[in-house]
């Protein structure tokens, strides 16, 4: 999953003052995210990324002085690395020397997992940094409060994210989706089989005889796509993600661009 915060051009007007709150320990969580962005992020560079079943890993450094307004910067190294279970395991290995290394108060790791997208694009990126044996790029920031709802807080709990991305899956590309009582549908953007051993590629089409846990109301399907399927955050840059009780991230995000001649449950 790429976790980012407002954007830049939202938050320039914040980021003088905020540096120095920042470091002063009275700035708030949105004054903490333009800090980091403003430190952080490149001008026009952008990262895109071909697959589907691009292995990646994630990393999120946790910065600020209370968890009121603790921010979580998050690095990918999805379209300039990839990360296998071996090197996610030196990660978690080194994870305390990371958190020195970089002056975090706490660091999250991400398990293995791979993309179901075909094709990616993020826009808003950053510095390129070495964790270990995985090199990353920054993709953004977001309050830890709001991570923690995201994926911290159990399984099926959507919560709101920042970013400027876009997804593409392609005519005839299977997509797995959870249909909320609510009418709205999640997208599974990324599978693991670090909590699922038997969790593949081919068989994610069988999870729903394996969910134990879905909420009531809720249901797991899958649908071939008769068109190419786009998705991207709403127009003020929202998203929602939650992750299923196997630690897939499934994400709704704005309204499809084209559909599947079922709509892909929207």
């Amino acid at each position: 999953m790429k976790l980012l915060g407002k954007t830049a051009r939202r938050l320039a007007v914040l980021a003088a003052a905020s540096a120095a709150a920042f470091i002063g320990g009275c700035a708030t969580a949105e004054q903490n995210m333009a800090a980091q962005q403003k430190q952080h992020l490149i001008p026009g560079k952008q990262i895109q990324a071909t697959g589907p079943n691009y292995q990646f890993c994630e990393l999120g450094l946790f910065y600020g002085t209370s968890m009121e307004n603790a921010v979580a910067d998050f690095y990918n190294p999805t379209g300039i690395d990839h990360c296998t279970p071996e090197q996610f395991a030196q990660l978690e290995k080194a994870k305390a020397q990371i958190i020195k290394d970089n002056g975090a108060r706490d660091a999250w790791l991400n398990p293995t997992r791979y993309w179901t997208w075909d094709e990616f694009w993020v826009y808003e990126v950053g510095d390129v940094r070495q964790f270990g044996p995985v090199k990353m790029a920054y993709m953004g920031v977001v309050p830890v409060e709001v991570m923690k709802k995201a994926v911290g807080a159990g399984h099926y709990h959507p919560g709101p994210i920042s970013r400027n991305n876009k997804y593409l899956f392609k005519k005839g590309t299977r997509v797995y989706l959870l249909d909320l009582p609510d009418g709205k549908v999640l997208v599974m953007q990324s599978w693991t089989n670090f909590t699922n051993k038997g969790e593949t590629a081919a068989n994610l089409k069988d999870l729903a005889s394996q969910f134990k846990q879905v909420p009531p109301g809720w249901k797991f399907r899958s649908v071939v796509l008769e068109q190419d399927l786009v998705l991207t955050p709403e127009k003020d840059g929202t998203a929602h993600i939650t992750q299923d009780n196997f630690g897939n991230t499934c994400d709704h995000a704005g309204a499809p661009t084209a559909t599947s001649s079922h709509r892909a449950g929207y």
